[in-house]
């Protein structure tokens, strides 16, 4: 239960990073599979300080966002680095330009599920290779798993052997 708490808390304090990292901007409205979403754009803010580990990152990016208007879920990401990011003295560098687009869809009008993710970037590592990667993934054919179970108490296990 702690960990859960502790969990919990690091993610709020991470959205109260993002939301003071950018500058949000409403762009409009879109119908995606049939839902209503805000348009929303992310910039940079200028200034920004980062207060956690990482976040040292988030000025790196700028992203749109597709929120569902019923659910507030984001539906849609696509988000460009805009700047160069290393790890480390010498680890690794991510270079400008870099993407990834995910997107989710609504499943049996229950949970939220990857739909489809395209990342394209090229980064160096350890000052000695450079790497690329274009890859488009796409998950499709959904279904519900059932089964028919039954909790049952300590007594009816003993009494089945």
């Amino acid at each position: 239960m702690a960990a859960e708490d502790k969990d919990r808390e690091e993610g709020r304090q991470w959205v109260s990073e993002i939301s003071q990292a950018y500058n949000f901007r409403l762009v409009g409205t879109e119908e995606i599979e049939g839902r209503e979403t805000y348009v929303v754009d992310a910039e940079p803010r200028p200034g920004f300080k980062p207060h956690l580990k990482y976040a040292n990152y988030l000025p790196k990016f700028r992203f749109r966002v597709w929120l569902d208007k019923a659910e507030m879920q984001w539906v849609k990401l696509d988000a460009e680095c805009i700047d160069n990011l290393s790890w480390g003295l010498f680890v690794a560098r991510l270079h400008k330009g870099a993407r990834i687009l995910v997107e989710q869809t609504r499943v049996n009008d229950e949970v939220w599920l990857p739909k489809h993710e395209a990342v394209k970037l090229e980064a160096r590592v350890v000052l000695l290779k450079n790497f690329k990667l274009d890859e488009d993934t796409t998950y499709r054919d959904y279904k519900k798993f059932r089964t028919n179970s039954k909790i049952v108490g300590m007594q009816e296990v003993q009494e089945q052997k």
